[in-house]
């Protein structure tokens, strides 16, 4: 029989406090109170034997025994949710997640493999957008990364900042490399996207670094990063990109990034965040999906 199976009450109260990384906040989703939830965490560590969270101050994080523990709940929620939508007769539903285009074929999809692994229950599908600002219900998704956070009506919770910095193909680079940054920027075309020209990124860049583009000097316009930066392996020019973007062709050798003073740096960032709607951010397989994004964020967060 099931020797080491936990109090259920007090797993289930656990991948609540683990997914909010908060007591408060797991009391309110279960209409529990704080205490009552501090009582069942201290069950099931009591019953494991392991400390789960690490409590520094009004700062909680999961000890290494729940690390281990939480994506193995997790996963045993999502695929008890579902199996049971099934036994009664419902849909356990397809999980459409809106994402931009470029974000997907350099990021997402290589990962896809390791999800679906971890989530066979799942049936998670694409929507390419090419819009700053992802409308739900428009493009008929459940969830979706946007680059920004201003719908009071959504849940949003923040994965990665990502700097923007300039690359170029290795062979361009080398034809400039022993010239100062600001005499070889104004030597080439420059590649800008569209998302780009409305936030005048490559004016930032060169207002940071003292100059203005020259007076003949080439730019090429594109409508999709993905596109930009292909033009950029090719040799066509400089660009800017993010690590999401272009960390697999750097490491590739495809692309370089050029290497900048801190004080030359571009200063440009953008935000990533997982939205859904604000009713449905407890839905089972939109915060495993979630839970899902930080955890590959996280890991990506090294230098290369």
């Amino acid at each position: 029989m099931y020797k080491h199976l936990p109090p259920l009450k007090a797993l289930r109260v656990f991948e609540a406090v683990a997914r909010n990384m908060s007591f408060s906040q797991a009391a309110q989703e279960l209409f529990v109170t704080q205490s009552a939830v501090s009582h069942q965490v201290r069950q099931l560590e009591q019953f494991l034997g392991k400390k789960l969270f690490i409590r520094q101050g009004k700062i909680l994080s999961l000890s290494s025994a729940g690390q281990l523990y939480f994506p193995t709940v997790q996963r045993i929620f999502s695929s008890l949710d579902a199996v049971s939508a099934k036994t009664m007769g419902q849909s356990a539903g397809i999980t459409r997640l809106a994402v931009y285009s470029s974000f997907a074929l350099k990021w997402l999809v290589p990962k896809l493999p390791e999800f679906r692994k971890q989530h066979p229950e799942i049936d998670l599908r694409l929507n390419m957008v090419t819009a700053a600002d992802i409308d739900l219900d428009l493009l008929g998704v459940d969830c979706g990364i946007s680059v920004s956070c201003d719908n009071p009506a959504y849940h949003f919770n923040h994965l990665r900042s990502e700097e923007w910095f300039p690359i170029c193909s290795p062979e361009l680079y080398d034809s400039f490399s022993q010239l100062p940054f600001h005499e070889a920027i104004l030597s080439y075309a420059l590649l800008e996207g569209e998302h780009q020209n409305q936030q005048n990124d490559w004016e930032r860049l060169f207002n940071k670094l003292g100059l203005s583009p020259g007076k003949d000097q080439a730019i090429h316009f594109f409508s999709h990063s993905i596109l930009l930066q292909q033009a950029a392996i090719e040799g066509q020019g400089l660009a800017l990109s993010t690590e999401i973007l272009a960390r697999n062709d750097i490491e590739a050798g495809r692309l370089v990034q050029i290497p900048l003073k801190f004080q030359q740096a571009a200063d440009i960032s953008t935000n990533f965040y997982f939205c859904c709607a604000l009713e449905r951010k407890n839905d089972i397989a939109i915060m495993a999906l979630q839970a899902w994004l930080k955890s590959e964020f996280a890991q990506d967060e090294k230098p290369f």
